[in-house]
């Protein structure tokens, strides 16, 4: 849970924003753009385990 919390707490702007372009693609353009929130999800994770180590620090060498 380290790793999704350290994430979390650097880039909770960056994903609301993301989420918020999300839902209005949905809203007004098309409902097709919603296959995309599985694809945010897993991005997060991704990154979440490959830039944080299990207590949620910025691993840095990268």
């Amino acid at each position: 849970m380290g790793p999704i919390l350290g994430l979390w707490r650097d880039t909770w702007w960056l994903w609301c924003v993301f989420m918020t372009a999300l839902l209005g693609a949905v809203f007004f353009v098309t409902p097709f753009f919603l296959f995309m929130a599985p694809a945010f999800v897993v991005m997060f994770l991704y990154f979440a385990f490959v830039r944080y180590d299990e207590n949620g620090k910025n691993r840095g060498d990268m």
